[in-house]
């Protein structure tokens, strides 16, 4: 086993287990406040993932990366006011 192979594996494991951090945080965090377990958390991760995707091929990666989690978060923000 070589080092390339470890240092590889290890931030790939640190990588996963912080996308599972701000996951599982985000659900303890308004568990903890409003008493409901809402799952919706997951649902805008995955648009925000789908959305930074399909922004790349047109706007380049590093906008792209930028641009979808404050897109998602102004959905966020205005299914909580508009919806709930």
């Amino acid at each position: 086993m070589n080092l390339e192979f470890f240092v590889i594996s290890l931030l790939n494991g640190v990588s996963y287990g912080l996308l599972l951090f701000m996951l599982s945080s985000g659900l303890t965090l308004i568990f903890s406040m409003m008493g409901v377990l809402n799952f919706a958390h997951t649902s805008f991760y995955m648009l925000g993932a789908y959305l930074a995707y399909s922004l790349s091929g047109a706007i380049g990666f590093w906008p792209a990366l930028v641009l979808a989690p404050l897109a998602v978060g102004v959905l966020g923000a205005a299914f909580e006011r508009y919806c709930l």
